[in-house]
């Protein structure tokens, strides 16, 4: 089925020329040549519009950028956008470590040569100016990972490059990724944004949730494969879904941190094997948000986002 589109300005990071797209979300729903694709309901952009700063759009920008490499399409609201933008930017190692994997993540084959003058390497090293880029870019030259070819921006990464990206495609995964286990039933996709998403980011993390990735994979391979590149794994028993059990179940056995969630009225009906384990009993999303960001802070500390 097609989506209507038309020609604006991005509601983030100001580009001239992002799509709207009209696909019966009540909000704005765009793609943005700089960012990538976002949500952002109405309130949040009522809040954008009262003014912020290049450098707190860098940030979300890069942010957007960034669950969008994760594979998720994030969904920017009031609670939300305030974390995200209260958050401190990433280190400049981490932001030349992203314009590395950006760069690689459009090339057909080894060889091949990206053009640094593209908008998206602005939202994927946090970055407010093209110069903030071009910096970055000299620190991969110096470490012999990527070279400049051309005077319009044609650069090419090299073996050595690549050997670096395998480890910190690890690196990366492991530090930051928190996989949410939950229901999908839509009347919890509210709780999901407003309260697991922001709860994960304000507790410095990248929240993962599987109806949210695109892949080509098995549905069960792809959620080995992402828990196994999670630091950590948030359970909500809430519905009393079966794959949460499983989920878990093979969390636990990998070793990983677990926080147990579950909304209160759904409670009594948590398995016994469960029940010994202590458990966030949420109400609402602001009530599940401040608690399992406390929680996932005082079993982690402050993660590097």
């Amino acid at each position: 089925m097609s989506v209507e589109t038309e020609i604006d300005p991005c509601e983030v990071c100001n580009e001239p020329e992002a799509s709207t797209l009209f696909s019966g979300f009540d909000g704005v729903h765009q793609k943005c040549p700089r960012c990538g694709e976002f949500k952002l309901t109405g309130t949040a952009s009522s809040i954008m519009r009262q003014g912020l700063g290049k450098e707190k759009r860098a940030l979300l920008s890069g942010w957007v950028k960034n669950q969008n490499r994760m594979g998720s399409i994030p969904m920017i609201t009031s609670e939300n956008l305030k974390e995200v933008l209260e958050s401190p930017p990433p280190s400049i190692a981490e932001r030349a470590n992203f314009l590395l994997l950006e760069a690689e993540s459009k090339l057909k084959g080894l060889g091949e040569m990206f053009n640094i003058t593209e908008p998206r390497f602005l939202s994927a090293t946090y970055s407010s100016t093209k110069q903030d880029v071009n910096f970055l870019l000299k620190m991969l030259s110096a470490q012999g990972y990527v070279e400049a070819k051309t005077l319009a921006g044609g650069c090419e990464i090299l073996p050595a490059g690549y050997m670096y990206l395998e480890k910190i495609k690890t690196m990366t995964s492991a530090s930051t990724n928190g996989f949410v286990a939950m229901s999908f039933q839509e009347d919890l996709s509210e709780i999901y944004s407003s309260g697991f998403q922001v709860g994960v980011i304000g507790a410095g993390y990248d929240p993962i949730r599987m109806d949210k990735l695109e892949h080509i994979n098995r549905i069960d391979d792809e959620i080995i494969k992402q828990i196994n590149g999670s630091k950590f794994l948030v359970a909500d028993f809430t519905g009393h879904r079966s794959g949460v059990y499983f989920e878990a179940g093979y969390a636990m056995g990998r070793g990983l941190p677990i926080f147990w969630t579950c909304r209160k009225n759904d409670m009594n009906e948590l398995h016994f094997d469960i029940r010994q384990f202590n458990c966030i009993d949420w109400e609402s999303s602001e009530d599940l948000s401040t608690r399992l960001k406390t929680r996932i802070e005082a079993v982690l500390g402050k993660g590097p986002r």
